[in-house]
C-alpha cells in the first residue's frame, strides 16, 4: 500500500511539473526541430506581394503607400522608389520573436549601391530592424560588385572594442583596404621593417591571427593601397603611399594584380605612370583605377598643365584612359576617392566629377561650412552613400558634406577636432566615420552631431597642431582610421600612421585592426549572386538567424532578449533605409510575429516563388 501511495504522489508531482514547464517552454522549437505542420499564415501580420499592388494580403490591413515602385514587376529603381507602411500597434515587434521573408532580384552589372531590403528603424533612438545588401569598400575605394547580406537589430547598444591583431608584423600602416571577399576579411599593408615585408595582403582568421597571402608583385613599391572585388575575384593595386617621399625616391609605377589563392597574384598591367593607385571602382561591369600622375617625363621638373587621368581595365595587362581632368583650379581633380551612386561613378579631390559611362560632368565642390581661409586646402578623402545621398569626407576639417545634385552640397558637421575623414560606412542603421589625427571613430547622430566612440591615439593634453601648417614632429604622431568595413556582423576599423613610413612613427596601435558590435548584427559575407534569391531573417528569443535560399548561413551569439525592445513609431520601409534605395526587384515580403520553423522556411523558399 505504501509503495502504491508513494508512486501515486510521484506521478501527480511529475504531472503538475510537466504542465508547469509546458506552459513555460518557448513558443518555437530549437533550430533543427521540425514543426508538426506547415502553417504559413499563423503569426503573419504583414504580407506585401508587390505584384500589382502594395496592399497587405495578411488580412490585417497594414497597407503600404507606393513611392514610385513599378508594382507590375516589383522593380525598385535605386533612386527614390520605396514602399511605406504605417507603424500601427498591431504590427509592432517589441521584445517578441519575429521573421522577415522576402524574395529579391539583382542584375549582374552594378551601377549603384545595392541598398536596403527592409528597414524599420528610428535613427534618433538607435532602435529597430535593418535588412540590406551591401559590398565592402575600403576607405578611398568604391564598393565592389559582390552582394553581402546584413541583418541587425538595435536598441542603443554598443559593445566593447576588440583588438584583432596586426596583419603585417612590422608595418605601421594598414592601408585603406579592408575588404570582404568570398566569406573572408582581407587587409593590405604599406612599408615594413625591410623590403621583404612590402606589398603584402593578409586574410583574417579570427582573434588576433592573420594569414599572409603573399607579396603582390616584385616591383619597388612599398605597399598595396587598394583592394576590391570585381567579377568574382579580388584585385589589388600596388602603391608607394608616403606622400612626403614618394617623388624623391626611385620607386616603380603602380600595377594591378588579381588574387589566385594561396600566395599567388597575377599581373593585370600598369594603368599609366601612377606611383600611387589611390582608388579602385567597379562600375557598369568594368574596373576603374585612379591616382597620381607619377614622375614628370625625363628632363622636366614638374607636371606643368598635364592632366590627371582615370583608367579602365581592358583585360590581360591592358588599360585605357577613361577620363582626363584639369590639374589646376577652379575645376581641378586628382583622383583620390571613388564611389558608385545612382547610375554614375563619382571621383573626388578637391572637386567631384561624375561619369555616366559616356562622359564626365562637374559635380561641384563639397565645401560645407569650411571657413573661407581654409578652402584653398580643400580635399575629398572619402565618398560613400547614406540615406540615398552621396556623401564626402573632407580635409582640412573632418567634415561630412552631402551631395544635393547639380553642383550643390550641404554640410553634415565636423568630427570633433578632426582634420581628415579617410573612411565612411553605414552599419546597422547608423553612419560611421574614421578620422585623423587622433585615429578617431565617430557615429553620426543627426541633430546632435557626431558622437566620438574611440580615439586610438590621443595622449592626455596632446595638441596635434594646425592642419594647414603642420609641424613635422607632430605629423609623425598623427594617426589615421584608414578603413571601416562590416564583416561577420561587426564593424572593423584599420589604423595607420600619417605618412605610412616606419621611420616616422613606430608600430603599435598603428598597423592594427579593431572591431566593435553595435546592437546585434549578423551577415552573409559571400556573394549572394544575381537573379532571384530568397532571404529569411528572424529573431528567436536571444538569437538572430539568417537564411539564404532556405539554408542557414549565419546566426548570432546568444544575447539578452529583454535588452532589445524594437518598438518603433517610424514607418516600416520596403526598399529604402539608412543606406540607400534598393536597386533591383523585391516581391513576397512577409512579416511574422513569431520565429518560423525550418520546414516553414523551406516551404516559403520552395513553394511561394515570385
Amino acid at each position: 500500500m505504501r509503495f502504491r501511495y508513494v508512486a501515486s504522489v510521484v506521478l501527480v508531482i511529475l504531472g503538475i511539473g510537466g504542465l508547469y514547464w509546458a506552459t513555460r517552454r518557448p513558443a518555437e522549437p530549437p533550430r533543427g526541430q521540425i514543426a508538426p505542420s506547415v502553417e504559413l499564415h499563423r503569426g503573419l501580420v504583414g504580407y506585401w506581394k508587390l505584384q500589382g499592388d502594395c496592399r497587405d494580403h495578411s488580412g490585417h490591413e497594414h497597407h503600404g503607400t507606393n513611392h514610385g515602385v513599378d508594382l507590375q514587376t516589383g522593380s525598385f529603381d535605386g533612386r527614390s522608389a520605396h514602399i511605406e507602411v504605417p507603424a500601427r500597434d498591431s504590427l509592432q515587434l517589441g521584445r517578441g520573436d519575429f521573421t522577415i521573408s522576402a524574395w529579391i532580384h539583382t542584375v549582374n552589372i552594378v551601377d549603384d549601391a545595392w541598398g536596403d531590403v527592409l528597414n524599420w528603424y528610428d535613427p534618433d533612438l538607435r532602435r529597430g530592424v535593418t535588412l540590406k545588401l551591401n559590398s565592402s569598400a575600403g576607405g578611398y575605394q568604391s564598393s565592389g560588385d559582390d552582394r553581402h547580406v546584413c541583418f541587425g537589430i538595435d536598441n542603443a547598444k554598443l559593445g566593447e572594442w576588440q583588438d584583432c591583431g596586426r596583419p603585417g608584423p612590422t608595418s605601421n600602416y594598414v592601408s585603406n583596404s579592408l575588404t570582404v571577399y568570398d566569406g573572408h576579411l582581407y587587409a593590405a599593408t604599406i612599408d615594413a621593417q625591410d623590403e621583404m615585408g612590402w606589398c603584402h595582403v593578409y586574410r583574417y582568421v579570427g582573434g588576433k591571427e592573420w594569414i599572409d597571402c603573399g607579396r603582390v608583385g616584385q616591383g619597388k613599391t612599398t605597399g598595396v593601397m587598394a583592394l576590391i572585388v570585381y567579377q568574382g575575384q579580388l584585385y589589388a593595386g600596388t602603391s608607394t603611399y608616403d606622400w612626403t617621399r614618394v617623388f624623391s625616391g626611385k620607386y616603380d609605377p603602380s600595377r594591378v594584380y588579381r588574387y589566385e589563392g594561396g600566395t599567388t597574384w597575377t599581373d593585370c598591367g600598369q594603368p599609366g605612370q601612377m606611383l600611387r593607385i589611390n582608388c579602385l571602382a567597379t562600375y557598369g561591369g568594368r574596373l576603374y583605377a585612379g591616382g597620381d600622375r607619377g614622375l614628370p617625363p625625363p628632363g622636366e621638373k614638374q607636371w606643368t598643365g598635364r592632366p590627371y587621368q582615370i583608367f579602365v581595365y581592358e583585360g590581360g595587362t591592358k588599360w585605357s584612359v577613361a577620363g582626363s581632368f584639369p590639374p589646376e583650379p577652379p575645376r581641378s581633380l586628382y583622383p583620390h576617392a571613388m564611389a558608385v551612386h545612382d547610375g554614375k561613378l563619382y571621383v573626388g579631390y578637391p572637386n567631384v566629377f561624375a561619369f555616366d559611362g559616356r562622359q564626365w560632368e562637374f559635380a561641384g565642390t563639397p565645401l560645407g561650412d569650411t571657413p573661407p581661409e581654409l578652402t584653398p586646402f580643400l580635399q575629398v578623402h572619402s565618398l560613400a552613400v547614406f540615406r540615398g545621398k552621396l556623401i564626402a569626407g573632407m580635409w582640412p576639417e573632418a567634415r561630412v558634406v552631402e551631395y544635393e545634385g547639380g553642383e550643390k552640397w550641404t554640410d553634415r558637421g565636423r568630427l570633433g577636432d578632426g582634420t581628415e575623414i579617410n573612411a565612411l560606412t553605414v552599419y546597422n542603421g547608423k553612419l560611421y566615420a574614421g578620422a585623423i589625427p587622433r585615429g578617431e571613430v565617430s557615429r553620426y547622430d543627426g541633430k546632435s552631431g557626431w558622437t566620438s566612440l574611440r580615439k586610438f591615439f590621443s595622449p592626455p593634453g596632446w595638441d596635434p597642431g594646425p592642419a594647414t601648417a603642420p609641424v613635422r614632429e607632430e605629423i609623425n604622431n598623427w594617426t589615421r582610421v584608414t578603413s571601416l568595413t562590416v564583416f561577420q556582423g561587426q564593424m572593423f576599423a584599420s589604423i595607420g600612421s600619417c605618412t605610412s613610413s616606419l621611420q616616422d612613427a613606430p608600430a603599435g596601435i598603428r598597423g592594427s585592426v579593431h572591431s566593435v558590435r553595435a546592437g546585434q548584427c549578423i551577415s552573409y559575407d559571400k556573394d549572394l549572386g544575381p537573379g532571384w534569391q530568397h532571404l529569411v531573417a528572424l529573431r528567436q528569443a536571444g538569437e538572430l538567424r539568417l537564411y539564404v535560399n532556405g539554408r542557414l548561413v549565419s546566426k548570432s551569439q546568444p544575447f539578452n532578449a529583454n535588452d532589445y525592445d524594437l518598438t518603433v513609431t517610424q514607418p516600416l520601409k520596403i526598399g529604402f533605409g539608412e543606406h540607400d534605395y534598393f536597386n533591383g526587384r523585391i516581391r513576397e515580403v512577409r512579416l511574422y510575429q513569431r520565429a518560423l520553423y525550418e520546414d516553414e522556411i523551406t516551404a516559403l523558399q520552395e513553394v511561394i516563388r515570385p
